[in-house]
């Protein structure tokens, strides 16, 4: 039963992107605002028990590298010589300036939490690591030359 759900999580989700697409906005918004909604913290059709289970874990880390893989292709060293400046200005603001700012955010709430503030640069880091992703969807979806 919790792969129905898992499939039909995944088909609404594709479906809000199509529909987020008529509004010429990417995709990937209508992707993750499903995973949002669907989740086990809103309207719970993905319950907890599914998201700690050892297959659903590994399919995810598979989904990782697929993703990994997708990423990867697109980086062509020919082409990196031909951005530049557009390419560091593009890697120093989205990706360091990323890990700046929810690093700074988490700090300064885990400060006051007392929170261990290790924990904010790890997330910093998570944040770093997934901040290329949405922008590189973007570009593919609209077919932009960078």
């Amino acid at each position: 039963m919790e792969i129905l759900k898992w499939l039909a999580a995944i088909a609404i989700a594709f479906v809000v992107g199509k529909l987020i697409s008529k509004l010429r906005l990417p995709a990937i918004l209508g992707w993750l605002i499903t995973g949002i909604a669907v989740g086990p913290y809103a309207f719970g059709l993905i319950s907890q028990e599914l998201v700690d289970a050892s297959w659903y874990e590994t399919l995810i880390h598979v989904l990782e590298c697929v993703v990994g893989i997708m990423i990867g292709t697109e980086l062509v060293f020919g082409k990196i010589k031909s951005y530049g400046k557009a390419l560091i200005l593009t890697t120093l603001t989205q990706s360091l300036g990323t890990f700046a700012l929810v690093t700074l955010v988490f700090g300064v709430v885990f400060w006051f939490t007392e929170v261990p503030i290790y924990l904010a640069f790890i997330f910093g880091g998570i944040a770093l690591a997934t901040a290329p992703a949405p922008a590189l969807s973007i570009v593919n979806e609209f077919k932009t030359k960078g």
